[in-house]
């Protein structure tokens, strides 16, 4: 009997911590990510579907240095930052390209040839996909964003012009509702 409520006491005090995982689509995220240092808190989580059969794709999650509900918000820190993407679905290299192109030209108004560039460098990071792949994107202030796929650095693409370009193809106008309140933790 003690050790039932030993066990019950430690349940409880250890749900007291907030250290419990966020959870969608059978993908769980951690609360808290550390970047450059820092650690920072997970904003919001969302289920990224595609085509008109709502296939899904990948997990979401956006890790910030403090919680932000507006774009402008999560534009206006100046502190790292991470996007995690859990893979759900496989993908292939020019599936990723496809996807990117659109989500850079659909989501940012001008895109000058050296951000071009740079978008151009980030796809060619991106290689086969299947389901479990963790990809993340890491903007370290000073350093740029480290592209690593299921914890192994693939490159650094430098410049705030990119960080925010990437930013806004997450969490511009032109990408689903749901998606942009998940990450922006309106929705949860």
């Amino acid at each position: 009997m003690r050790k039932l409520f030993a066990g019950l006491l430690l349940l409880a005090v250890g749900g007291l911590t907030g250290v419990q995982a966020a959870s969608l689509a059978g993908v769980n995220l951690s609360d808290t990510a550390v970047v450059g240092g820092q650690t920072l808190v997970l904003n919001g989580i969302a289920l990224r579907t595609k085509t008109w059969f709502k296939v899904k794709v990948y997990v979401g999650g956006l890790y910030l240095r403090e919680k932000a509900n507006t774009v402008e918000a999560v534009l206006a820190q100046a502190g790292p930052d991470r996007v995690q993407m859990n893979m759900i679905y496989a993908a292939s290299p020019r599936q990723f390209k496809d996807a990117w192109d659109e989500g850079f030209n659909d989501n940012n108004p001008e895109i000058s040839p050296e951000l071009r560039a740079k978008i151009d460098q980030f796809v060619s990071f991106f290689g086969q996909a299947k389901r479990g792949d963790i990809i993340t994107l890491d903007y370290i202030p000073g350093q740029g964003t480290e592209v690593s796929w299921n914890g192994a650095l693939k490159g650094t693409i430098a410049g705030t012009d990119f960080h925010t370009a990437l930013l806004n193809a997450f969490l511009g106008p032109n990408l689903p509702e749901d998606f942009r309140n998940g990450l922006l933790g309106v929705n949860h």
